[in-house]
């Protein structure tokens, strides 16, 4: 998958800074300049820096692809002609309206796009979160699809062409997932929901917004799942699947939906991990060396040249958003839901961690605050 940008190449060739702050988001090229590893930027606190704030940290830390939970018209305009790219969303209080009238959604695209479009680089445009998740909206289910479809004919009235509709699908909307090769989406959504969604990112040529998780993996089932089969951190086969071999969670979590993709006809739509992350407190497990040896490995990984893709999809480029730029401490639920950040709400780090991909695992000082050494990075190649 390409992702173009208009001002890529003059932010790949800005200089690298050698700071402790996190970042966990930079570029690569893979075909053309293309951001690989984002940053969910969610703001349920009361504590956080203004939008223009945050995207001077994030700008000045060279991250390139940023993901929030609404069209916020600060933080579209904070994010102007930054070069960053952006996906934004439709709340899914929203859904039902959108899906049952296109002047909703013709509205919508008017007042939450078209301002903004193109000095914010708007590049995913997601229609609800997880809402196949959540079965006190099942009524919900059925009109996502319809408000994805008529979100695409409002962009479309408008005359943009390059923003992809889709949806983020947790990992729960798979019945089974294992082994990989078994994969099938649930019953009460794979063919009522699921089959059309696909078929509509199929037909529109948009990604599949897969929210990918290990660490729940792991931690419901530690007893029988190895946490360095969880965090990246196996270097032998910990699984095997008939022919298919896997040393890590996030590979096989990845091909089981790939797998329940191609059995509804569809295994070839694009995947984008959309959030995956590990919290530094409040469960089993989570803790900040964790996070760090987690989210490090995770940037590595998108990072690698040639890409490294799945046993199912070698060398694929799954541009990857990691959750989340901050703790945010007016998440309902468990701690852990407040504890996935990577910064302090002051913009202090919580772990250090080289958004380059460069740094292995050993040249980090054990304090976790500060890397060893940077890297230095090569000089950026001339636009063609």
């Amino acid at each position: 998958m390409v992702i173009t940008s208009c001002h890529l190449w003059e932010w790949i060739a800005s200089r690298f800074r050698d700071i402790a702050v996190i970042s966990i988001c930079t570029i690569m090229i893979a075909d053309a300049a293309t951001p690989q590893i984002g940053i969910n930027y969610g703001r349920v606190a009361d504590n956080l820096p203004s939008p223009a704030q945050v995207v001077s940290l994030i700008k000045n830390l060279n991250i390139g692809l940023v993901k929030i939970y609404d069209a916020n018209s600060q933080v579209l305009n904070a994010l102007a002609n930054t070069g960053m790219e952006v996906s934004v969303m439709v709340p899914n209080e929203q859904i039902s309206n959108i899906a049952s009238s296109q002047t909703s959604s013709d509205n919508w695209v008017e007042q939450n796009i078209v301002p903004y479009y193109p000095a914010t680089q708007i590049t995913f445009l997601a229609v609800g979160n997880e809402i196949l998740s959540d079965t006190s909206i099942k009524s919900v289910w059925a009109q996502l699809v319809p408000a994805m479809s008529n979100i695409y004919s409002s962009l479309v009235k408008n005359n943009i062409s390059q923003i992809q509709v889709t949806t983020a699908v947790a990992s729960d909307a798979l019945g089974n997932s294992f082994p990989p090769s078994n994969a099938t989406f649930r019953d009460d959504i794979a063919t009522s929901v699921i089959k059309p969604m696909l078929s509509f990112l199929s037909r529109t040529n948009s990604v599949f917004f897969a929210n990918i998780y290990p660490y729940f993996a792991w931690a419901s089932n530690a007893q029988q799942i190895s946490l360095q089969y969880a965090i990246f951190g196996s270097s032998n086969v910990v699984v095997t699947d008939g022919s298919t071999q896997y040393t890590s969670l996030m590979d096989a979590m990845l091909d089981a939906t790939i797998v329940a993709m191609k059995n509804l006809g569809y295994g070839d739509v694009n995947i984008v991990i959309s959030e995956t992350g590990w919290p530094t407190m409040g469960g089993t497990g989570a803790n900040v060396k964790n996070a760090a040896l987690y989210n490090r490995r995770m940037v590595r990984r998108a990072m690698a040249s040639p890409s490294v893709g799945t046993p199912l999809r070698p060398k694929a480029t799954i541009p990857t958003f990691i959750f989340a730029l901050f703790n945010e401490d007016q998440k309902p639920g468990a701690a852990t839901e407040r504890n996935w950040g990577v910064l302090y709400p002051n913009g202090s780090s919580v772990y250090a961690i080289d958004f380059t991909g460069q740094l292995g695992d050993d040249q980090y000082d054990s304090s976790l605050l500060a890397p060893v050494q940077s890297p230095t990075q090569a000089p950026a190649p001339s636009p063609t």
